[in-house]
């Protein structure tokens, strides 16, 4: 991705909230390239979260 900015992505919340963000993202990398969905790593530079998140 072009650019200079800084690409942060937060996962918060424990439980079933932090689990279905889990899900959102893995459905949006399968989006991308179904048979070889990238890592979320391969789009952000910094990854953090709590609880589930973390």
């Amino acid at each position: 991705m072009p650019g200079n900015d800084l690409r942060l992505l937060a996962l918060d919340s424990g439980g079933v909230r932090g689990l279905s963000a889990l899900i959102i993202l893995q459905q949006l990398m399968e989006t991308i390239n179904l048979e070889h969905p990238p890592k979320p790593c391969d789009y952000f530079d910094m990854i953090g979260g709590t609880s589930t998140g973390g």
